[in-house]
């Protein structure tokens, strides 16, 4: 019965998406140092083989690890911006409220200029005409 180890590599929710990096990954090689072909036995090649195998497998968690740290900043980043922006969305409300409350503020000083005009004796307000 055929599966595809694909699909169920996507089941799991802890692989990371790694949509982008197909040019990447077609193109990459190994290089391997040129040295003189001398006999070498099986066994030597094999041990050659797994010895290479080890190293891939150590960039690729490596590499692996680097890019889950370089997903977590992103997420980090991002929820940053979320948070300012909505930040930025308080602060036009709020500079709104601030014109507002300064605007009332002068009202209230003309209406305290006027009440205390008001309070005045009758003779002062005649004599307050008069000048």
């Amino acid at each position: 019965m055929k599966t595809n180890p694909k699909k169920e590599l996507q089941s799991h929710e802890d692989i990371l998406d790694l949509e982008g990096l197909e040019l990447l990954l077609d193109h990459a090689h190994l290089e391997i140092p040129a040295t003189p072909v001398a006999p070498v036995s099986e066994a030597k090649l094999i041990q050659n083989l797994l010895e290479q195998l080890l190293r891939v497998t150590e960039l690729v968690k490596d590499t692996s690890e680097r890019l889950a740290s370089a997903h977590q900043r992103l997420n980090t980043l991002s929820s940053l911006v979320t948070t300012q922006a909505k930040q930025m969305e308080l602060l036009d409300h709020y500079q709104a409220q601030a014109a507002r409350a300064a605007s009332l503020e002068n009202q209230l000083a003309a209406a305290n200029i006027e009440l205390e005009h008001h309070r005045q004796p009758l003779i002062k307000k005649l004599l307050f005409w008069v000048k």
